[in-house]
């Protein structure tokens, strides 16, 4: 593995895998790795003749101060876990290669809505922070493919959007959620749960799974499954809800009932000591 920190040498080494006929898988990452962000990079290796990583902390999609200065930056243990994995190229670049002169002005982008509810509620301009990178991103990397994962679904529908209102030339692809052994996503945000915390956490995953089933058993009104699964984790004690939701997975607008035709998102976030966690589950006739 190689680690890039400069848009020139990344260039450089992308040029060469061009004139080699390979193909670039791209995975965009902000550190403190995870079992979940190195399947991403199985199934570009598995699907790309060269992988590239990067690991950027990005200021402009943080809304909070706090949770920028807060977000884990175990460099020497991201790049182990990388140059054991089938990462060809870091690209590890500063603020400054991103944003020259600190020039940080957002396009505006139509994402047709799909930036508006679930974390565009609570997280406001989050969404034009992060497709803003992911285009700079990509103009870097010049990928064939682009790898995210499903635990973030409203980034990879908001960076699709982008893509396609940029026209790039890159497929954008969703991987499966990488859980722990009792349900809990994995997420960068897991080590700063307490132990108290992060027991109580495996409720979130849980309510989801459970919901799932219920809404494929039965035709019971979704509001009327998901009211009582709100209660049930507002009452809680040491979990603070935000949301709980079930959308269609292509517009992320709220659904009402479920049919097979229809694919739906149940998605969650919540604060659970001091730390805002977030998943989803995925409900069709395969999922």
């Amino acid at each position: 593995m190689v680690c890039l920190t400069q848009k020139a040498a990344l260039a450089e080494f992308v040029e060469r895998q061009r004139k080699r006929g390979a193909s670039i898988g791209f995975v965009p990452t902000m550190g403190a790795l995870h079992q979940g962000h190195l399947s991403l990079v199985d199934r570009s290796a598995l699907e790309c003749d060269c992988t590239i990583v990067s690991i950027f902390v990005n200021p402009t999609q943080f809304n909070q101060v706090e949770d920028l200065v807060l977000y884990p930056r175990p460099l020497e243990a991201d790049m182990a876990l990388l140059s054991a994995s089938a990462c060809d190229a870091l690209f590890l670049p500063a603020v400054p290669e991103i944003y020259p002169g600190g020039a940080v002005v957002r396009p505006q982008w139509d994402f047709g809505g799909l930036d508006k509810g679930l974390e565009g509620q609570f997280r406001p301009g989050h969404f034009d922070g992060v497709a803003q990178v992911v285009k700079i991103l990509l103009e870097c990397v010049q990928p064939d493919v682009l790898y995210l994962g499903q635990k973030d679904f409203q980034q990879y529908a908001v960076v699709r959007k982008m893509v396609e209102l940029e026209q790039l030339p890159v497929d954008v692809r969703v991987c499966p959620i990488i859980r722990e052994p009792d349900g809990l996503a994995m997420s960068s945000r897991n080590v700063r749960l307490g132990a108290e915390a992060r027991e109580k956490a495996k409720a979130l995953s849980q309510t989801l799974f459970a919901l799932r089933e219920q809404i494929k058993r039965g035709s019971s009104p979704l509001q009327d499954l998901l009211d009582p699964a709100r209660a049930a984790l507002e009452a809680s004690p040491g979990i603070a809800l935000e949301y709980l939701e079930a959308v269609d997975a292509e517009t992320l607008e709220p659904v009402q009932e479920w049919n097979q035709t229809l694919t739906i998102l149940l998605c969650v976030a919540a604060w659970l000591g001091g730390v805002r966690l977030i998943d989803n589950v995925l409900v069709s006739t395969t999922a």
